[in-house]
């Protein structure tokens, strides 16, 4: 992840999961970049949390947009949380 910065944690909704390259493909989507990462964190018996890393040049609230309307379109429950850097 080499100048990649997180800038979103994602959750899903109970029960329901998202592939990595379903969610890379959307996540790229929502940056219109390739110059991005996912990482799945799990926490022991709680449900995986999905952070979303970028690097320099995108467009944080424009991706938001596309990335809340990706997931709702798929029918995701979800909390997309900005994270600071």
């Amino acid at each position: 992840m080499k100048n990649h910065r997180q800038v979103f944690v994602l959750h899903v909704g109970t029960g329901q999961s998202i592939g990595p390259d379903d969610l890379r493909v959307m996540w790229a989507t929502a940056c219109e970049s390739l110059d991005i990462s996912v990482k799945r964190r799990m926490s022991g018996a709680n449900p995986p949390s999905y952070g979303l890393w970028a690097g320099n040049g995108f467009d944080r609230k424009s991706a938001e947009t596309r990335m809340r309307g990706l997931l709702v379109a798929r029918g995701y429950r979800f909390t997309l949380t900005n994270t600071a850097f």
